[in-house]
This record gives structure tokens, C-alpha cells and sequence, in this order.
């Protein structure tokens, strides 16, 4: 890497991207950008089949790791400064900081195309492998890019950190905490490329109030407390801190939990749980037996190369031989993704306001008209139920105690923002989670004969 010389990235989000001459991790991660593994997820978008509904929600996942490279280099520096206030500088470790910047990096490399969709779509045919995993074994993978680059042992760190469950230091916390360089990244990109209004924040004034502090993490039975040292806020930054979380709240209650986006996914995970089902018999999907989905599919443990062969793009160019398939079910599906067909969604709340027997009287009318096409694996009625909450979280992932915003109380104890003392808006969210039941319909027919009754 003797001849870098210094790069520059122009961001719509984050202003000029400065990849620094001299700097070792800035040139690693400059060789990393530019490896197939990663110029993949310029063909992964981050909100998949938003753009159904937001149109300029086509932001890729490139995009969205370059702006958290950049946000993980910030939190960086917050933790050197926290380090210094406390009288420890000595004791900042620069190459754990800087394994951790990578591992921002590269924290989605794993995700196939239409991400949750497609862990969805695997879940339902018994393959639980998750894209956390999937990024540990692309970082590991002994013939790949990306370990060339970063050497054995580096990567092999920076792949346990990613796969690890719970933070095993203050490091750990740049790329996965309540406040890590992910949501700040997402929640301002996605606000932008979908164009909602929702999730502006005070960036400015959430990173100079950021503190770091030890909390208990909720122990396994039989497991003693583990301390471990995460980021909180300020009590100065309590108004902004709201502000970020409600941010969260309103992006998936208006983007990510959209009725017409959650139809859509229905299609795309269909689609790929019937080609899954077809994969060993070609000839009745109209893709040639060579393909790359079907080389996935067929296997119940695809190589790396296998799943690297996949991205959105692969998909959206198979759509108009899909739409040929001999099956008509993934006929169908890939006609409802190529033209932008949803289900057509009812949403019980939506329908019948918030009177909750009213609720339960549609939902049992409707469960009980269409039970056999409920119980179907291709029923043309789909029941969605998702849960929106403070801390609701996108896809599979499960809410850890470490990803829960805390508020300092004195010196060094902490509470955590839902406490009725520190903000009792946040504590009124946090305490009625909002349950969105919504039915998707084949067709408009069966939505008015459901709302019939």
C-alpha cells in the first residue's frame, strides 16, 4: 500500500470521507472497499423493497458502510477523549480501536439479497443462519479478499468481534451499543433517501455529551453479573437523546414496518422459499440449472462463493425468466416483484380504530373465513403481526441489554432512559408497545370480503 495517497469520499450524508495518507487502518479500509466482497453491496440495497414505496429509498449497503466506517472513526475518538477525563489515556489501546473501526466496516458484508427477507425465506425451509454468521465466515475465509488483506490474525479478531453476543469491551460498543455507528449512520441515511422527515438529530450535541460507563449485563442462569463498559449520555443530552430514540421509533413504524413494504416482503420471501423448494428441478422454474440462486438454494450448506454470487441484482435479473416458470406459484411471486403487485394489506387497526373488541371481533371473523388459506404455506391470505416499541429492532435481531440508552446520575451510576425520572415520554412508548396486525389478500376481492364480514 506504499502508493496510497490519500482518498476522499463525497457522502450526501456525512459531508467529505477522508481516508488519511500515513494512516494504516484508513489504507486497509481503502483496500477493503475495493475487494469484490464488499463492491458486492453496491447490489444489495439497505432497504430492499422500500423503493416499492419510497422511491428514492435505492441507498445500497456500500453507501451505508462507508458512513458507518465514518461514524465508527468518531466514536473512536469519543472513547479516547473519555479515556483521558478519567486519567487513563495511557491506557486507549489504538489497535482494538482500530479493529473495531474495520469490524464497522465490514459488519454487513454478510447480508444477501433483500436481506430479512431472505433470512426469512431460509427460516421457513429450516436454515437459520443468520448474516451475522455469514460475515464471520466471508472475514475467515481462507481463498477471500478480505483476509488477504487484513492477515490471519486480524481477522480472525475482527470476525470474533462481530460474532460475539455480548460486548467484551468499551470497543465493542462502536459498532454495536445503544448509540453505535450503525444507527447513527441508517437513521440519518434513511431519512434522507426516503425523503419522510422523520429521524433528524442533534449529531452534534448526542456525540459531545456521549460518556462511557460500566453496566450490568443480564447474566445467564447459573452465570455470575458481568460489568462491562458501554457508551451513555450526559443529562445535558436528555432532549436529544429522546429526539434520537424517537427517531428510531417513527422510521419503523413510517419505512421499515410500512404495510405496503411488509407486502411486498411477503412476496419476495415466498418467492424465495418456492425456489428454494424447486431448486433440484430446474426445468419448473424457467432459470437455467446453473444459475446462482439455484446453486444456493439446492445446497443445505452453500459454500462462501455460493452466497457471494447473490445480490439484489442477480435476483431482479432472473425475474423475467421467473416470470416464466412452469410453477405457478413462483410465477406468480416473480410477477407480483416484477410489476410491483403487493398482497393487498388490511390493517386491523387502520380498519377498526382502536377499540380492541372491536379488533379481536375482526380478527376472529376474518381467521375463521379464511382459516385453510391462513394455514397454508401458500394460502392468498397472509397474517403479519410485528410489535413497535421503543427499542423495536429490524429483522431477526434480538434487543440486549447493551443496546439500551442510559442516562448518568452523578458521577457514575446510570439510569435507563425509560425510567419515569429521566423522560416519561419515553417511559409511555416503552410501557404500550404497539402490536400492527395487518392481513395480506391475493387480491382486492377477498380484502373487501373480509371487511364485510
Amino acid at each position: 500500500m506504499a502508493d496510497f495517497a490519500g482518498k476522499r469520499i463525497r457522502d450526501p450524508v456525512h459531508g467529505l470521507i477522508v481516508f488519511e495518507e500515513g494512516n494504516l487502518r484508513d489504507e486497509l479500509a481503502w483496500a477493503l472497499l475495493n475487494t469484490p466482497e464488499m463492491q458486492r453491496l453496491r447490489r444489495i440495497r439497505q432497504l430492499g423493497v422500500s423503493e416499492f414505496v419510497y422511491p428514492g429509498a435505492t441507498h445500497s449497503r456500500f453507501a451505508h458502510s462507508v458512513g458507518v466506517y465514518h461514524c465508527a472513526k468518531q466514536l473512536s475518538e469519543i472513547i479516547r477523549r473519555e479515556f483521558r477525563r478519567q486519567g487513563k489515556e495511557e491506557e486507549f489501546d489504538q489497535e482494538k480501536a482500530d479493529d473495531a473501526i474495520l469490524a464497522a466496516l465490514l459488519h454487513d458484508i454478510g447480508h444477501g439479497p433483500f436481506s430479512h427477507a431472505f433470512e426469512r425465506a431460509q427460516k421457513a425451509r429450516g436454515i437459520r443462519k443468520k448474516h451475522e454468521l455469514w460475515t464471520a465466515e466471508i472475514i475467515r475465509d481462507p481463498e477471500g479478499n478480505i483476509r488477504k488483506i487484513l492477515g490471519d490474525e486480524r481477522a480472525e479478531r475482527i470476525a470474533a468481534m462481530l460474532e460475539a453476543e455480548d460486548p467484551q469491551d468499551i470497543y465493542h460498543a462502536i459498532f454495536s451499543s445503544s448509540f453505535d455507528a450503525d444507527r447513527l449512520d441508517y437513521i440519518q441515511r434513511d431519512r434522507i433517501m426516503t425523503g419522510t422527515g422523520a429521524g433528524a438529530i442533534d449529531f452534534d450535541w448526542l456525540m459531545d455529551n456521549l460518556r462511557v460507563r460500566e453496566i450490568n449485563l443480564s447474566p445467564d442462569e447459573g452465570k455470575e453479573t458481568k460489568r462491562v463498559p458501554t457508551f451513555c449520555f450526559h443529562p445535558k443530552a436528555i432532549p436529544a437523546a429522546e429526539q434520537f430514540l424517537l427517531a428510531r421509533y417513527t422510521l419503523h413504524e413510517q419505512v421499515y414496518f410500512h404495510k405496503t413494504t411488509r407486502a411486498m416482503e411477503e412476496v419476495v420471501m415466498r418467492l424465495f422459499r418456492r425456489l428454494g423448494e424447486l431448486a433440484e428441478t430446474p426445468d419448473k422454474t424457467g432459470l437455467p440449472p446453473e444459475h446462482p440462486l439455484l446453486r444456493f438454494l439446492a445446497s443445505r450448506d452453500p459454500s462462501v462463493r455460493d452466497y457471494l454470487a447473490l445480490d439484489d441484482m442477480v435476483v431482479f435479473a432472473a425475474l423475467d425468466s421467473l416470470c416464466r416458470a412452469e410453477d405457478a406459484i413462483l410465477r406468480e411471486m416473480a410477477e407480483r416483484l416484477h410489476y410491483r403487485n403487493p398482497f393487498k394489506p388490511l390493517c386491523i387497526a387502520t380498519e377498526c380504530g382502536s377499540d380492541p373488541g372491536r379488533q379481536q371481533r375482526a380478527i376472529r371473523r376474518i381467521e375463521e373465513r379464511f382459516e385453510e388459506e391462513l394455514e397454508a404455506a401458500y394460502g392468498r391470505v397472509a397474517k403479519d403481526v410485528v410489535e413497535l416499541s421503543i427499542y423495536t429492532t429490524i429483522g431477526e435481531d434480538d434487543e440486549k441489554t447493551f443496546k439500551k440508552v442510559r442516562v448518568l446520575e452523578g458521577r457514575s451510576d446510570l439510569r435507563e432512559i425509560t425510567h419515569p425520572d429521566v423522560s416519561r415520554m419515553i417511559r409511555s412508548l416503552a410501557d404500550k408497545p404497539k402490536k400492527l396486525i395487518r392481513y395480506y389478500f391475493a387480491d382486492e376481492d377477498a380484502r373487501q370480503a373480509a371487511l364485510q364480514g
